[in-house]
């Protein structure tokens, strides 16, 4: 996968979107926020021109406990699973594209799945573990990829 394969301005837009600014959370830690980390994710990916982000599965900040607004992450992961690739066998952990979907998912689902490289099997898993959000983000990327 190339950069260029990639459109970043809707996943950072739907990013933006699960932002609960500093007005709410009272000061702005990006590196321990979820979404902080995720628009810091695509911020580095667009500036260096690339979609790998060495370690960036293993920066993703596991102590972040605030509660995000659930539909606004439900959008954000539809609009990462388009952009997605679906590598499969050629799946790269610490794609941007994987990274952000992780901090992502951790905010919504409160765990991370088992991500393959599908993004049609992904949505299945999620559906079979977190139904209601599953469900949710099944139908939006059908919509958003034309498929309903």
């Amino acid at each position: 996968m190339s950069v260029t394969s990639v459109n970043f301005q809707p996943i950072r837009a739907a990013v933006d979107q699960c932002c609960k600014t500093e007005e709410e959370c009272g000061s702005c830690e990006k590196g321990k926020c979820l979404i902080g980390f995720a628009q810091m994710a695509i911020d580095y990916a667009v500036q260096k021109r690339t979609y790998r982000i060495p370690k960036g599965n293993q920066l993703v900040p596991q102590n972040d406990t605030r509660v995000y607004y659930q539909n606004n992450l439900a959008h954000a992961l539809a609009e990462i699973l388009c952009q997605c690739q679906s590598c499969q066998d050629s799946h790269d952990e610490e794609c941007v594209i994987n990274v952000t979907r992780l901090a992502l998912e951790l905010a919504l689902l409160g765990d991370n799945l088992l991500f393959t490289g599908s993004a049609l099997q992904y949505l299945m898993a999620v559906s079979r573990t977190h139904p209601e959000h599953g469900n949710q983000m099944l139908e939006l990327y059908k919509h958003k990829r034309n498929l309903a």
